[in-house]
């Protein structure tokens, strides 16, 4: 290459005058196709931003609290259970693990004031040695005057803002009668359940919780230079599986595992709006291939590389991508901090954490580059036809020039490849376990639209024969979809996936809600529950007063009282649900696993798991798997491994008996009551709520106590399982409103197209209302043929979905056909003719002169 020819081609003048002229003078000139697909952008930007913005807030609130409490600490040693820790395990890690140069006991709990639910912290003063968020808590400036001290704390309480305390109040907490020392109102203690929390030095702290000699954590921290895998390693040799040594944050991953169903369903139809925005990017730059045609061929007439043009376009594509994904960041914030009151999912606010929005560093830069790179390639087609054309061919208006070729090599590979990336679909998704199973939906969607883009010209004449029955302007409006086959292809599309989204989302949801009462069975048999949590949540604590049982079983018309509980066991950084079965009990566990070995699991010879915690202990029937728990290691064989509904690491059911020495927890969190045959239910019901609650009135601060039916249990799980779903179906609502907003720019950019053909078919004497009925003929077509489409791949997604579904929730969810198939096949005729009706209008509108001259 001569010096002169890489000088030319280094000088950046000619490719700015290339691109001012063919590019960005063009965008001025078509203000409405630029806005349009500008909006499609952002709303898929928004929703990538709104979706992992909301969901990252929900850890990133918890990781903060955890930073707040833990400080500078490098190691959480704790509890397995909800009893907690013994607190002599502090001075045996001083002891046991010179590297150790912070060990500070903790206790972070939480007691109900008034009905709500109020974080206790309890602590020495060794714990200020961390430093951090919890030392400025502890030291600040108060409403009081001065810091809290030592004093202070041993004699009464130092409180959050949130409760309107003040200084010298006497309040009782949990029946312990404390005075308010001081109020702290410091920017450090934000983090710590919206302000309402109580710090005690640690000895009134675990009378507050009823935790005397009992810990919920010890914050450990190493000595300079001491490795931390090291330091974990002498913890754990001391503490003998007598707890869980983790990082100080791993609460924010449980939050993380439990979210995750819902956050990825959610993810991916906002994904699939993305992929409604690259079919409109894509129909947007291929007309603007073609109103550009003659000057291309100028371009190439005279010399102009097919190369240069080609990244202009994708240059062009890209711009439209990173305008619009930076402008649905901010959308996406707006729509993040609404969303973040309203999950369907667990809440950092069970921990203690004050739920607020916190976007993570890399939502903005993910749905940034995910909109340049569905944007990029959504033009790499629609560049190819500046390759595939020859000056000559260029001059040549429409796509005449294609429309008549067989299925080349690109359709071939995409028909090939589409039809494999389903089969990959089906086998991901019958035998992958975990997460990762979401990836058959995304796999076996993108083969559905690679076939069609394979079968396009079978589409395009189905289109045009559909049309042809419309009369005179449906065969007109035939050849011009017969010219323009690739915008025909994209609008399809666009109709085909909004019916697939809308068939597939709620036909998977409505199964998953009507499974859920086979996958509880047993659930709804008690006549009552008595509980220590509302009806919504699962029963795992605090333990109910032993006396409570015997008044409930004095009540006359009670036949039988049976007792059970629920605990929280952290397993690792994994958090599981484990239930004691005790003789009598009716659960899901006892109708799911045989009877055999119900009664073995009851008589302590091993464990029923679900298929999620076998996932996630990697094991399955008969293997044994060792517990830590607060009075050691302990094994268990797992007998049976069942399906059982669950959005966490899993559940597990051991006999009562085990569950209350091993974990230190006798009592029970809930209990089962049955009628007498033939007594008044809902006399026998006021009576039993009257027996339950009357240890609540009698002692001041005492936790609350429930009473509700065994069908309001089910219909409250029923409730929980919709609202996880509701998030997804209100996304998949704003997809079809993408769908809609790319319907009407196709639509009108049809008519803008074709604005001489139009003025002259107006002049030569054709009507207005002529006009209007072809506009609507063609869109009717599409809608017609979009949607047997959208059903088809609609229902495969569905199939499809109901196995993810089954396999992340551990529901045997059957397919169901859905009558709402129908109500998404009129909304998408709907769609359609609402977006034709403007362009509609519109070419009935046009001066015929104007249209004539217009080029």
């Amino acid at each position: 290459m001569s010096p002169r020819l890489a000088l030319a081609r280094l000088n950046p003048l000619p490719a700015w005058t290339r691109v001012r002229v063919l590019n960005l003078r063009e965008l001025r000139s078509h203000r409405l196709r630029v806005i349009t697909s500008l909006m499609v952008i952002t709303v898929s930007s928004m929703l990538i931003v709104a979706v992992l913005g909301t969901y990252g807030s929900l850890s990133s609130s918890v990781r903060q609290l955890s930073s707040t409490v833990s400080g500078s600490a490098d190691l959480d040693v704790s509890a397995i259970g909800d009893s907690g820790l013994d607190e002599s395990l502090v001075g045996a890690i001083r002891r046991g693990v010179p590297q150790a140069a912070t060990v500070a006991p903790l206790v972070q709990s939480s007691v109900s004031i008034d009905g709500e639910q109020v974080s206790v912290l309890g602590s020495d003063l060794t714990i200020l040695g961390l430093g951090g968020a919890i030392r400025s808590v502890l030291t600040a400036q108060s409403a009081g005057g001065g810091g809290v001290s030592q004093s202070d704390l041993t004699s009464g309480i130092a409180v959050g803002p949130g409760f309107g305390y003040r200084v010298g109040q006497r309040v009782s907490v949990d029946g312990v009668d404390v005075e308010v020392t001081r109020v702290v109102d410091s920017e450090a203690a934000a983090p710590i359940n919206n302000g309402r929390f109580i710090v005690a030095f640690l000895p009134l702290a675990q009378r507050i919780t009823q935790q005397t000699g009992r810990l919920d954590s010890i914050l450990v921290k190493a000595a300079p230079g001491v490795d931390t895998d090291t330091l974990r390693a002498d913890i754990e040799r001391v503490v003998d599986g007598r707890a869980v040594v983790n990082n100080p944050d791993f609460r924010a991953k449980q939050v993380e595992t439990a979210s995750a169903v819902t956050r990825d369903s959610t993810l991916l139809v906002a994904l699939i709006s993305l992929v409604i925005a690259a079919f409109l990017v894509f129909n947007t730059m291929n007309m603007a291939v073609a109103s550009r045609r003659k000057m291309l061929a100028m371009v190439r007439a005279i010399g102009g590389r097919r190369g240069p043009l080609v990244r202009d376009l994708i240059g062009e594509a890209a711009l439209f991508g990173l305008v619009g994904g930076l402008i649905g960041i901010g959308f996406g914030v707006l729509a993040g901090r609404w969303l973040i009151g309203r999950l369907p999912s667990v809440s950092a606010e069970g921990f203690g954490a004050t739920l607020s929005y916190h976007l993570p560093w890399y939502v903005g830069p993910v749905a940034v580059v995910a909109c340049v790179l569905a944007c990029v390639a959504a033009s790499v087609l629609a560049a190819r036809s500046v390759f595939a054309l020859s000056p000559i061919e260029a001059m040549v208006p429409g796509e005449l020039s294609a429309r008549d070729r067989g299925p080349g090599l690109i359709e071939w590979a995409a028909g090939v490849g589409g039809l494999a990336l389903v089969a990959l679909g089906w086998v991901i998704a019958y035998t992958v376990q975990g997460r990762l199973v979401f990836g058959a939906a995304v796999v076996s969607s993108i083969g559905s639209l690679l076939f069609f883009f394979a079968i396009t010209k079978p589409l395009v004449r189905a289109v045009t024969a559909l049309a042809t029955r419309f009369g005179g302007p449906g065969k007109l409006a035939a050849v011009n979809t017969e010219r323009t086959p690739r915008r025909a292809w994209a609008t399809l599309m666009t109709v085909s996936v909004a019916v697939s989204v809308g068939i597939g989302t709620s036909g998977a949801m409505n199964d998953l809600v009507g499974s859920v009462s086979g996958a509880l069975d047993g659930l709804a048999d008690p006549d009552l529950y008595v509980s220590s949590q509302p009806v919504e949540n699962i029963p795992s604590g605090p333990i109910l007063d032993s006396t409570i049982r015997d008044r409930v079983a004095a009540v006359p018309g009670v036949e039988r009282v049976v007792g059970g509980q629920w605990a929280t066991v952290n397993l690792g950084e994994a958090r599981i649900l484990m239930q004691g079965l005790s003789p009598g009990i009716q659960a899901p566990y006892v109708k799911k696993a045989s009877p055999e070995v119900v009664q073995q699991v009851l008589d302590g010879k091993g464990i029923v798991i679900s298929k999620v915690l076998g996932r996630t202990l990697n094991a399955g029937v008969g293997d044994e798997i060792r517990l830590a728990t607060p009075t050691g290691f302990h094994s268990l064989k797992i007998l049976e491994a069942v399906d059982y509904v669950t959005l966490d690491s899993g559940t597990a059911a051991m006999s009562e008996t085990l569950l209350a020495q091993w974990f230190q927890r006798p009592g029970n969190s809930f209990l089962q009551v049955t009628y007498a045959p033939g007594v008044d239910e809902a006399q026998v019901r006021s009576a039993v709520d009257a027996a339950a609650t009357s240890t609540v009135g009698s002692r001041s601060g005492a936790q609350p106590v429930y009473v509700y039916t065994g069908e309001e249990t089910l219909d409250a799980t029923r409730a929980s399982v919709e609202q996880s779903g509701a998030f997804t179906i209100a996304i998949q609502w704003i997809v079809a409103l993408v769908a809609a907003i790319a319907l009407l720019n196709t639509l009108l950019l049809s008519v803008i197209e074709r604005r001489r053909e139009l003025g002259v078919l107006r002049a030569m004497g054709a009507s207005r209302k002529f006009i209007s009925r072809m506009v609507l003929a063609e869109a009717a077509a599409i809608a017609a043929v979009g949607s047997v489409l959208g059903v088809l791949s609609g229902e495969l997604l569905h199939v499809i979905s109901d196995k993810v579904l089954g396999v992340t929730t551990s529901v045997d969810i059957g397919y169901s056909p859905q009558y709402s198939t129908i109500l998404y096949v009129v909304v998408a005729f709907g769609l359609c003719f609402v977006g034709a009706f403007l362009p509609a209008a519109r070419a009935a509108r046009m001066n015929i002169s104007e249209s004539i001259l217009d080029e």
